[in-house]
């Protein structure tokens, strides 16, 4: 279970103060390994994250690394699913994508727009797919 360690605002300042926050890859490694998943399962890639199109590059040059992995099972969020595997799907070749979007989560694609949170992941998806197609798969 490959996982990249994320950006997280004010981490560097707490460990350069000497105090250890658990990064959110650790805690769900945590709770992986006490529902029964073997803790050398999870292979946590350090990287600071702050996009999926970064998560994306990190774990391609990982990849290129181990070429005897040849697909991927892409978890994700329901509202995210769509716009991480067009991003990992752009960032990784000759690798096959398969996106799974978590059943765990309350999204409901068939109406988003009757709850707030729902509209606003949409909205935020969309923007990020914009931003995506016009900025960042060029840089």
């Amino acid at each position: 279970i490959l996982m990249v360690e994320n950006w997280e605002p004010g981490y560097e300042l707490l460990e350069s103060r000497g105090v250890k926050v658990p990064r959110d890859v650790e805690l769900k490694a945590m709770i992986g390994t006490q529902l029964g998943v073997p803790e050398d399962t999870f292979i946590i890639l350090p990287g600071d994250a702050k996009s999926t199109q970064e998560e994306a590059q990190i774990i391609s040059r990982y990849l290129q690394d181990n070429p005897h992995i040849d697909k991927i099972l892409l978890v994700s969020s329901k509202y995210h699913s769509r716009r991480s595997a067009i991003v990992f799907c752009w960032a990784i070749e000759d690798v096959e994508i398969i996106s799974c979007p978590t059943p765990y989560d309350n999204f409901n694609a068939e109406s988003w727009w009757r709850t707030r949170q729902d509209a606003k992941w949409v909205i935020m998806e969309y923007a990020k797919l914009a931003n995506f197609y016009i900025l960042d798969r060029w840089r």
